[in-house]
């Protein structure tokens, strides 16, 4: 009689650990492999100096399109006094744009949350909006929290974003400031004294800003602007500030 060898039982399938879930904010590229931003991207990857002079040419940008909002409330076509040096330091002069660009960037990537979490943890998100109604409103699929209502790639879509935000967000910044210069008598009053005179002129102005060539003032008293050019300024002088008045001690805490 053959002795029978008893096969070994079938091992027990292991069900297969689950994925922890990817809470990230960085938006995927699936569906936006032709797109023109993530071309550039992986481009600036292989050349980290392309990234830095792009960003340079966005802040200088963005200082351009603030300074011509911002003079535009003074009656001053900016654009005609500056010089070609002016164009590169634009948007150096205000941190605030930075500012205003990480904070675009941030704000796009929460908008766009719900859609990157769907790409990135499709399973849990579908057993997560089964369960109740706030998952179902947080990562359902709608005109108001995915990209399919552009008809673009998700990246072209998020970076239009991410500009026309910036555009108007540093537009109302800038038209803001110069509303308090005009109407509240906001920023730095100055005393200006030109070439050939004994002494200053009349009255105080508000200094806007400069440029290689003009400086630019605000006369409050004759609601003017004025393109002055810097050649013929022989001292722009702050107006001292008052002094704060010291409150008189009781006697009894001077004992």
């Amino acid at each position: 009689m053959d002795r029978q060898h008893d096969a070994p039982p079938p091992a027990a399938t292991q069900p297969s650990p689950a994925r922890p879930f990817d809470w990230s904010l960085l938006p995927l590229s699936q569906g936006s492999e032709d797109s023109l931003v993530l071309r550039a991207v992986r481009r600036m990857q292989r050349e980290p100096t392309l990234l830095f002079t792009t960003a340079y040419l966005l802040v200088s940008a963005l200082g351009l399109w603030c300074s011509y909002w911002f003079y535009r409330g003074f009656n001053l076509s900016i654009l005609d006094y500056l010089q070609p040096s002016d164009f590169l330091v634009a948007g150096v002069r205000d941190p605030v744009y930075i500012a205003l660009l990480a904070l675009g960037v941030v704000m796009v990537m929460v908008v766009t949350w719900p859609e990157t979490l769907r790409l990135r943890n499709p399973e849990t998100v579908a057993r997560l909006s089964g369960r109740s109604r706030f998952w179902r409103m947080l990562l359902g699929r709608s005109v108001f929290n995915s990209w399919d209502v552009t008809r673009m790639r998700p990246l072209t879509a998020m970076t239009l974003a991410v500009a026309l935000f910036l555009a108007a967000t540093a537009a109302n910044y800038v038209a803001k400031r110069g509303k308090d210069i005009r109407d509240h008598r906001a920023g730095e009053a100055v005393t200006v004294q030109l070439l050939g005179d004994a002494a200053a002129l009349p009255g105080q102005a508000r200094l806007l800003g400069s440029s290689s060539a003009f400086v630019f003032l605000w006369w409050p008293a004759q609601r003017r602007a004025e393109a002055v050019p810097i050649a013929a300024v022989r001292r722009l002088q702050a107006v001292p500030m008052p002094a704060a008045k010291r409150t008189a001690r009781p006697a009894a805490a001077q004992r």
